[in-house]
């Protein structure tokens, strides 16, 4: 499970930073703690805010060839016509949220979510143990050491306990609206109101094991989970990557 990093002290200062030969951004190394498992499968959570480039950094694992687990398209899945989910969303919702035929209007349902707390979370009361279960599926029937899921709303949802590393990743807010609003056709009030739904970028890489600042330049974000990666098999040690 994961627990507090701590940095440790090295020979640059007692702040426990190193800078990179290249002058490149400044690494703080951390050990992190993990209590016995009963795999020696670690599991390991990417997480972020909406628009922040979360699934660049996991197709830049599958290309590794890891696995990848994907909460928005479980979430897909559990509100598709045969599945509980959808029965549970439309008895909560209304035939409103409905396309005409007949599947769930994610848009409408977003719509309605995104605007009242309160309506949020009866939405995510209902999708999160399902989503949780199925992570934990994919989880049982995979062998790979390293195994990753892709959960947005990890620390929203509680579920942090449930990974022993956690990745954050971050970009600039002005990025992030950018691509909500060209990649998503999100109006600036929708991709607003959808970032403050969610725990804040800075907080979310506080609570974290590494931090990727995606801010479009993917070969570097590539050759940092190479390179996180190699120090997990390795050893013991990760990284945190601090903006200066």
């Amino acid at each position: 499970m994961a627990g507090k990093a701590k940095p440790v002290r090295c020979a640059a200062g007692r702040s426990g930073r190193l800078r990179s030969p290249s002058g490149g951004p400044t690494i703080v190394r951390i050990v992190r703690k993990r209590e016995e498992r009963e795999s020696n499968m670690i599991k390991i959570a990417i997480t972020g805010v909406i628009g922040s480039g979360k699934s660049t950094l996991s197709q830049c694992l599958r290309n590794l060839g890891y696995p990848v687990a994907d909460c928005d398209a479980i979430s897909h899945a559990i509100l598709q016509p045969d599945q509980a989910g959808y029965k549970a969303c439309v008895e909560a919702f209304g035939p409103a949220i409905l396309e005409d035929q007949g599947r769930i209007d994610r848009a409408a349902l977003g719509a309605i979510v995104f605007q009242d707390d309160a309506r949020r979370r009866q939405l995510e009361a209902i999708t999160h143990p399902l989503i949780q279960a199925e992570l934990n599926r994919q989880a049982k029937a995979s062998s790979s050491p390293l195994w990753f899921a892709e959960v947005p709303l990890l620390f929203e949802a509680g579920m942090e306990k449930q990974f022993d590393e956690i990745i954050t990743v971050t970009a600039p807010l002005e990025t992030i609206l950018q691509r909500l609003q060209q990649g998503r056709g999100l109006s600036p009030q929708q991709a607003r109101a959808r970032m403050a739904a969610q725990m804040s970028q800075e907080e979310k890489s506080r609570r974290s094991t590494l931090t990727i600042v995606n801010d479009g330049d993917i070969p570097a974000m590539q050759d940092q989970i190479q390179q996180w990666i190699k120090e997990k098999q390795d050893g013991t040690e990760s990284e945190r990557r601090i903006p200066q």
